[in-house]
């Protein structure tokens, strides 16, 4: 086993506890009072309709095994069916659809002291994480993750997410490290240890409830924490 000298980080439910509900009804309700000030005039279950449709339609459009919706897109396409070409309205219903579908938002107990740790002893960090770049950084941003990573590599930059092994070699080639030397951290069994393991990088499962053991595929370390994580990677280099 290589010495580990880079470590890749999932985000959503890897350092963010994070729970959101987009099918909610006020979502799309407050969604078309909003464009009502830009003159479109849209109810709100046709909306969310649309939302559907479009995504749907980008998908089809999309060749890839693993295809990824760009949700700014997404939202710029209903808004030129509605006769308003506005990138900057598109990227603003993002947000706000965002923001209102949150129900839980925050940092794990774990994930800031684990990072300033691994970044206090040299470690460079990585992001790598299925996610929309519309609002993804800026999460980041508002929680205090930004200033640990070198690097944000997500998903709807490229079209395609996890497991597809390309994402984590884009991670890994802008760190300027050989995958046998870095380590994914993921909740995800099929998405995050698949993807690192296939170009030959080492994965440790975040399994925090401690029901994902007992499959097919196997990570090197299942962690019920970040610093049990930690630990192991310490351990490992």
């Amino acid at each position: 086993m290589s010495k580990i000298r880079a470590v890749i980080f999932d985000c959503y439910s890897t350092l963010i506890d994070i729970r959101t509900n987009e099918r909610k009804e006020e979502i799309f309700r407050r969604l078309s009072l909003y464009l009502r000030y830009y003159r479109v005039n849209i109810a709100a279950k046709s909306l969310m309709s649309a939302l559907d449709q479009e995504k749907e339609r980008y998908l089809q459009t999309n060749s890839e095994r693993y295809p990824e919706v760009d949700l700014a897109v997404v939202f710029r396409n209903i808004l030129k069916r509605e006769g308003l070409d506005n990138p900057f309205l598109a990227e603003s219903c993002c947000k706000l659809f965002r923001l209102l579908s949150r129900e839980r938002f925050g940092l794990f107990p774990d994930s800031l002291p684990v990072l300033r740790e691994m970044k206090t002893n040299g470690y460079p960090l990585a992001v790598l994480s299925d996610a929309q770049k519309v609002f993804c950084l800026q999460e980041g941003e508002m929680l205090g993750l930004t200033q640990f990573f070198d690097h944000f590599v997500m998903s709807t930059q490229f079209g395609f997410r996890k497991p597809d092994p390309r994402l984590f070699e884009i991670a890994c080639s802008l760190m300027g490290i050989p995958p046998s030397e870095a380590v994914y951290i993921g909740n995800d069994l099929e998405k995050d240890v698949i993807g690192a393991k296939q170009i030959g990088m080492q994965a440790i499962l975040l399994d925090r409830n401690q029901n994902q053991k007992n499959r097919e595929v196997e990570p090197d370390f299942y962690a019920s924490n970040l610093w049990d994580a930690w630990e192991w990677i310490k351990k490992t280099g």
